[in-house]
């Protein structure tokens, strides 16, 4: 009896031996970096086991495509100019002149007209994954008119799905009107937490408002909207496909264009076209379209392709792998080249940017900038554009790159940008 009770004891210790050598190897396997993203969103069998999309051949729709817009009347429905009558033309004009939009025309606009469908019509049989990221999409803002910013949260609300849409999160620049005060606070109350406001207590500009919103955004996805939009059918899941099948990919739908006096919604690109974006060498940001050899051996011209840049307004990213890369330079003021160095920065660090012809957004181009920089400039000698270039330059370009640069641009030779600081861990990602 002892013989077997010392048997049973040695068999228990073992036992617990493999099993505490087991839980070791599991914990270690969690925490290796493969895995240490996939803990965070919750799922280590959705990581292992993704989801392809596909084109459904034939007339079946994909799986997330809505139902057609209702027939509308009324101001602006259906995308049509609106005019105002003659006795409200002044005061149009005046709104122009204080936000760059006639936003009499936008306040007697529904905040939830219908638009046309601009997409491809191969757009309507893509079949996404059931299990996309959830997203924050992160709307900056500096004195905004009150109907075109929250016409951009009723659209993003009413046309995406609602189990990838974490929350909308508002960023307010330190804004001085009144209706972007208790007003708004009030008004997104009927949301609940689905929108959230964060104010900043002194003017830091469009750059590092971005970055501190992709620092508190509570999605695995932040995506990037300007103040004054309109997001059209089914745009979400086409954005967030590529990023589900590789986090190192930056996406950008591609933009119509809302005129700011008529707020009249139409494309910017011929039928059928694919454009992508390109810089010459004075950092002029410029779109050609896909070259030919490209579009002959892509079975669908509706699919994402690569692009070298963007326009920078309007672009979904993975939030943990943008501040991997440093979030923005906090050197770039204000806006502009921002950009150029991100593209840049995820070119040479591994990444890739598609654009994504099936993700179609609004985008009101204002008559001109309605604002000023205010104390962002006072310190700064020469054009703010124009230094935030040369830091880009200086700090991406290799040495012959930059003459060219600077043929272009002779006066940014004098102009001082300040010192750079490397992203801690973004040297090591630099493909050289």
């Amino acid at each position: 009896m002892r013989a077997l009770q010392i048997r049973r004891n040695r068999f228990f210790k073992l036992f617990l031996l493999v099993a505490a050598i087991l839980g070791i190897l599991f914990i270690i396997y969690l925490h290796s970096p493969e895995n240490v993203h996939n803990i965070s969103t919750g799922s280590l069998y959705k990581r292992t086991t993704k989801q392809k999309v596909t084109f459904l051949e034939g007339k079946q729709l994909g799986n997330f495509e809505p139902e057609d817009f209702p027939h509308r009347s009324g101001p602006g429905e259906g995308g049509k100019p609106h005019h105002l009558s003659p006795n409200k033309q002044n005061e149009g004009a005046q709104s122009v002149g204080e936000y760059g939009i006639n936003m009499v025309i936008s306040d007697e606009i529904a905040m939830d007209r219908s638009i046309p469908d601009t997409r491809n019509g191969e757009c309507k049989h893509w079949q996404y994954p059931e299990d996309l990221p959830k997203t924050s999409v992160v709307i900056v803002f500096h004195n905004e008119g009150f109907s075109t910013l929250m016409r951009t949260v009723h659209t993003v609300i009413d046309r995406s799905p609602p189990q990838f849409l974490e929350e909308v999160l508002l960023v307010d620049d330190f804004s001085d009107k009144a209706a972007l005060k208790e007003p708004l606070e009030d008004y997104i109350k009927r949301w609940n937490d689905k929108v959230r406001l964060l104010r900043n207590t002194e003017r830091e500009g469009l750059i590092r408002t971005r970055t501190r919103g992709a620092k508190e955004a509570r999605g695995e996805v932040i995506l990037f909207l300007d103040a004054h939009c309109e997001v059209n059918r089914n745009w979400l899941p086409p954005l967030l496909a590529p990023i589900y099948r590789d986090r190192t990919i930056m996406t950008v739908p591609v933009i119509d264009g809302i005129d700011h006096d008529t707020f009249e919604y139409r494309p910017v690109y011929g039928p059928g076209s694919n454009f992508r974006g390109i810089f010459e060498w004075g950092m002029l940001y410029k779109e050609t379209e896909l070259p030919p050899e490209m579009e002959r051996v892509r079975p669908h011209r509706s699919a994402p392709y690569k692009s070298p840049t963007h326009a920078g307004g309007l672009f979904a990213i993975n939030r943990e792998y943008f501040l991997e890369l440093g979030a923005y330079d906090p050197g770039l003021l204000v806006w502009g080249g921002e950009n150029f160095e991100l593209s840049f920065k995820i070119w040479q660090c591994g990444g890739s940017i598609e654009w994504v012809p099936c993700s179609r957004v609004g985008h009101v181009y204002r008559g001109f900038m309605p604002y000023n920089f205010g104390k962002l400039a006072e310190k700064k000698k020469g054009p703010l554009i124009t230094i935030n270039y040369k830091r880009v330059i200086e700090v991406w370009f290799d040495e012959k790159f930059k003459e060219y640069f600077y043929t272009r641009e002779p006066l940014a030779k004098i102009l001082r940008y300040g010192g750079y600081q490397w992203p801690i861990g973004i040297e090591e990602k630099i493909e050289l």
